[in-house]
């Protein structure tokens, strides 16, 4: 049975928990979360299970992605630095070699000679000993439990089978990442109006839903998702900080993702607007 770093204090857990969620909010995977930064996979995977405590940056960049201030974030990450930085107290580990310790009868035994006033030292020490290594083996498995489950599933989706929080033209206008749309969905198709340019139709069946994703966008793009039977929904690039970053228009509800449609027009100075219909993605 493998046990936690006995190293990792609260603050630590209490930062990686937050990254964790970032992550989940962000849709991202560890593999898209590497591409995205200058972190590898392997860095992310013990950033996010508290196994290493992660740089600033990583911090930072991860609060990018996931579309969040980075306030709170850098808060409980500068605790979790000043704490880790505390010298460490001496931990006194009994050894385990069962998942549990049950306390078993003890058959009394003859008495036998010994000096006055030693026996009733002796019992209560044995007693105490017992206790001692029960009490630390039971602390050790309720520890193991939730951190083992964190580290079997840090480089998949939080769930293989996602609750998606609206379906069919509920979901017209929402967000992909709010709404859980966005954790496992098919590509449908890819497009480059512009070198640089990188357009996605993506869509999922169990929002009865799809959306645009673009990257390598300037500010002034627009970039219009609609299918046939539905208003159509748009995404305008703002300013700076949305530039650099994967973004996502809102989704338009639709049965089939042969009928998406996305429309790009890119800043003054750009070729005129374009439209693509769904297609088999480029390669």
């Amino acid at each position: 049975m493998s046990l936690p770093p006995l190293e990792r204090t609260a603050e630590e857990s209490a930062c990686a928990e937050a990254l964790r969620g970032l992550r989940r909010r962000s849709g991202l995977s560890l593999k898209e979360l590497a591409a995205q930064t200058p972190y590898s996979k392997s860095s992310w995977e013990r950033y996010l299970n508290g196994k290493t405590h992660p740089p600033r940056a990583a911090v930072v960049a991860l609060c990018r992605l996931a579309r969040q201030p980075p306030a709170h974030t850098l808060a409980l990450w500068e605790r979790a630095e000043t704490a880790r930085n505390r010298p460490p107290r001496p931990v006194v580990v009994a050894p385990v070699s069962e998942p549990a310790v049950v306390p078993v009868p003890v058959r009394e035994e003859p008495p036998r000679p010994e000096p006055t006033g030693r026996r009733p030292f002796l019992r209560h020490a044995r007693t105490a000993a017992v206790l001692a290594a029960a009490l630390l083996c039971t602390a050790w498995l309720v520890m193991a439990g939730p951190w083992r489950s964190e580290s079997a599933d840090a480089d998949v989706p939080v769930s293989s089978e996602p609750e998606f929080a609206c379906y069919g033209q509920r979901c017209t206008g929402q967000d992909v990442i709010a709404t859980r749309c966005g954790m496992h969905p098919d590509m449908v198709s890819t497009h480059r109006p512009a070198p640089g340019l990188r357009v996605d139709l993506r869509y999922e069946a169990g929002c009865g839903a799809g959306w645009a994703r673009v990257w390598g966008q300037r500010i002034g793009d627009v970039f219009t998702v609609s299918a046939a039977g539905g208003g159509p929904q748009t995404l305008t690039v703002p300013d700076k900080y949305a530039t650099g970053i994967r973004l996502h228009t809102p989704m338009v509800a639709t049965d089939s993702p042969e009928a998406l449609r996305v429309c790009v027009s890119l800043a003054p100075g750009g070729p005129r607007q374009q439209c693509y219909p769904a297609a088999p993605p480029s390669p």
